[in-house]
């Protein structure tokens, strides 16, 4: 079984319930159709399986915080109740404000921890674009790339839902544009995966969930082989062999602890930066505006810095936890540096954010 978390466009009556009934059209999918016989078949609550499930842990507005709290939490009694092997996540829409981004963070790991320490895999799926505050349009690049890093961190599947209703009309959201729209035809038809049900964003993320499961059923429950894992970035993380940003938005995990420690202190600020530190190389084809965030773990403590060249003397900013720079074209440097308190380095693990918007 797999357990459904999330808020308003996981409550949805369009979103999975219908591949528990008769009413699907797989079209061109025709080959997903035995990973809905397998999560079909484990029957709770009077016959209903994963799909069409009432879950315990969603909730109309809520933000990635409220599965967690309370003992037990909306994720505890879920997987309580029925034992799933995975979990379905899209959190984050309701913590798309100017202020929530950095806790979403905290409260995105501790999702995925308490997950971990039930033996639950989950399957974290990106944010849809919003069309209905400008602001808060502009955040969904950051959120994503913060599940992204936690996903990479922990090695867990992620489905990139954005990319898919991106390019859609209104990015694929409805007129008050947040939710999913279900395709209808005489009626709701989320389950039509058929050309004409893809136009609808609910549609595209069933069927995104659905080849997600049916990778997670494959590699995971079966006995296929797994992916290929991709190629390492470039660089070693040095001044002198950067790790190179392949692209933009950028999400990375790391560690300072081993790391070189060859820059004590930057011209744009007096802290004192001594312990190690890992840089980062990207180039702009056209300039931009970064936005740049670094999270790390209670025990650890590191700063992020924006250099026009790899040269310390050569900061144009730095700050303990986010960057809004404007940057030209051509290369500029990140550097993730431990901050020394006393003499003593907090070097540890992080996460790099790195979004690019126009200036």
């Amino acid at each position: 079984m797999f357990a459904k978390i999330g808020a308003s466009n996981t409550v949805s009556a369009g979103f999975s319930r219908c591949f528990a009934t008769s009413d699907v059209k797989l079209g061109a999918h025709g080959a997903l159709a035995p990973t809905i016989t397998h999560f079909g078949q484990t029957e709770v609550d009077d016959g209903h399986v994963s799909f069409d499930r009432v879950t315990l842990a969603a909730t109309v507005g809520w933000g990635a915080k409220k599965t967690i709290e309370g003992s037990p939490s909306p994720i505890e009694q879920e997987v309580a109740a029925i034992a799933p092997a995975f979990a379905v996540i899209l959190l984050g829409t309701n913590d798309t404000y100017a202020a929530g981004v950095a806790p979403f963070d905290a409260s995105m790991s501790a999702v995925l921890d308490s997950l971990a320490s039930l033996g639950v895999v989950p399957i974290v799926t990106t944010l849809p674009p919003r069309r209905d505050d400008p602001a808060a349009t502009a955040l969904v690049p950051e959120m994503n790339a913060i599940l992204r890093a936690l996903a990479e961190e922990r090695q867990v599947p992620l489905v990139d839902l954005f990319s898919v209703l991106e390019p859609m009309p209104n990015g694929g959201v409805g007129g008050d544009g947040v939710h999913l729209p279900t395709y209808t035809s005489g009626g709701a038809h989320g389950c039509w995966l058929d050309d004409a049900g893809l136009t609808a964003g609910m549609n595209q993320r069933n069927l995104v969930t659905l080849e997600a499961l049916d990778r997670v059923r494959r590699l995971v429950v079966g006995d296929e082989p797994p992916e290929a894992p991709p190629p390492p970035l470039a660089g070693a993380g040095t001044l002198a062999d950067p790790v190179v940003v392949d692209a933009l938005p950028f999400s990375h995990h790391g560690d300072t602890m081993g790391a070189a420690s060859s820059v004590a202190g930057y011209s744009c600020g007096a802290q004192d930066e001594g312990g190690p530190e890992v840089v980062y190389r990207l180039s702009l084809s056209a300039p931009a505006r970064l936005s740049v965030r670094v999270f790390d773990d209670a025990s650890t403590d590191v700063d992020v810095h924006l250099l026009s060249k790899a040269d310390p003397s050569a900061c144009v900013a730095r700050d303990d936890r986010a960057l809004s720079v404007d940057a030209p074209a051509g290369e500029s440097f990140v550097v993730v540096d431990t901050f020394r308190k006393a003499g003593v380095a907090a070097a540890g693990r992080y996460r790099l954010t790195i979004v690019a918007s126009e200036p």
